[in-house]
């Protein structure tokens, strides 16, 4: 019987680790359904969904130490398998948020957004420098489901205020 499991992997940046990573799944007999991964601070991180029998999981699990040794940091979580997770009626939400970087930007959308009981599907952000002064700029991109029962409209109305209030230049994605 086929088995989901989550992949969490930390450890230092550095050229061939998504090869390293993929490769360790693949001889063990593990399917990548889905992955993000990213460098962040110096380190880069994964956090993958891979599919295989269970037998192949308990493999993976007596192996996490030959990746640990590897000055990687990596923990296994159970998954489900996302076909048989029941679909509901949602819409989605697409937004993207730029201003001059200051703290609580990410607390103050995902507030109003839980506030709706909106769920969140993915969500970065980033800070690059602005072209002519160098300012740090923060950017976020966010999606979400909407409950099909939530008035988006009002959902957004909410959004363009808090916009307002703390000078963010928010924007719906079609």
């Amino acid at each position: 019987m086929k088995e989901y499991t989550i992949l969490f992997l930390v450890g230092k940046d550095r050229p061939g680790i998504v090869d390293h990573i993929s490769t360790f799944l693949f001889e063990r007999g593990a399917n990548i359904e889905e992955s993000r991964m990213a460098t962040m601070g110096g380190r880069f991180s994964i956090m993958t969904l891979f599919s295989c029998a269970s037998e192949q999981v308990e493999t993976i699990k007596g192996d996490l130490d030959n990746l640990g040794k590897l000055g990687f940091e990596v923990s296994l979580h159970e998954a489900e398998d996302p076909g048989a997770i029941p679909k509901q009626a949602v819409l989605p939400l697409r937004i993207e948020v730029t201003s001059m970087d200051h703290p609580g930007i990410v607390q103050s959308v995902v507030s109003v957004l839980h506030k709706h009981n909106v769920n969140i599907q993915s969500l970065d952000t980033h800070v690059t420098s602005a072209p002519l002064s160098g300012a740090p700029l923060f950017n976020l991109d966010l999606e979400a489901a909407v409950p099909a029962g939530e008035p988006i409209a009002r959902l957004k109305e909410e959004l363009l205020q808090l916009a307002a209030k703390m000078n963010l230049d928010l924007n719906f994605i079609k």
